[in-house]
């Protein structure tokens, strides 16, 4: 277990290495508030296959605007002790600005690689992400670090993780055009099947900058 968790920190580094020479200009002027709320459903099937439902909404413009509703819908399968892969599919609905709003469908497919040392836990996740929505279509990788300190006898767990967007498919690659900076200090357990999770996440992108104030609603059956 840990040399597993020592070539992770040390194969995470190198990758990060690999891309902060070509970070794009984000758009650092143009910062706006908003909010994520969601419920998240886990249903374990059986040892080895869970199912798993997100619900969320978000806003926009500093809570004046509906940004976009979402349902996500998948399996997670652990093929190791430490390794799972996963798959979702996810019906969106968007404001695309001048375009209205559209019906968006969304793609997932990936693997997360995760383990732990006393109360840290480590994870990393690797996400081939494809969306079509108005006629047009996307397709990213979404890496993930995230790192976690759940001591047993404390109320909320608190975490971090950092996860970039790559495009595929052209002249983008290594371009990293958005990038998400997310702290959770108070996953709290309410019951045995049920957490609150509330979060503060930075995300820089080329065309805009958020700050963004999250809520989620953590249900296992």
């Amino acid at each position: 277990m840990k040399q597993i968790l020592h070539k992770l920190r040390v194969l995470l580094l190198i990758v990060w290495g690999m891309c902060i020479p070509s970070l794009p200009g984000y758009a650092m002027t143009d910062s706006e508030f908003a909010t994520w709320t969601g419920v998240r459903v886990g249903w374990q099937l059986n040892p080895r296959v869970k199912f798993r439902g997100t619900f969320q909404t978000r806003t926009q413009n500093g809570l004046k605007e509906m940004e976009r509703g979402r349902l996500n819908v998948g399996l997670n399968y652990r093929v190791l002790p430490l390794m799972q892969l996963k798959g979702y599919y996810e019906i969106q609905y968007r404001d695309r600005g001048t375009a209205g709003w559209k019906v968006g469908h969304r793609y997932q497919a990936g693997f997360i690689v995760s383990g732990a040392k006393r109360n840290i836990k480590l994870g990393w996740r690797e996400l081939l992400q494809h969306t079509f929505i108005g006629g047009a279509n996307e397709v990213q990788l979404r890496s993930r670090l995230r790192v976690a300190y759940e001591p047993e006898n404390w109320i909320a767990y608190p975490y971090f993780f950092v996860e970039t967007f790559q495009p595929l498919g052209d002249e983008a690659f290594f371009s990293l055009p958005r990038v998400r900076y997310r702290s959770g200090g108070g996953r709290c357990p309410l019951s045995r099947k049920t957490a609150l999770d509330v979060y503060y996440c930075r995300q820089y992108d080329v065309k805009r900058c958020q700050n963004i104030l999250g809520l989620n609603l953590e249900i296992k059956l």
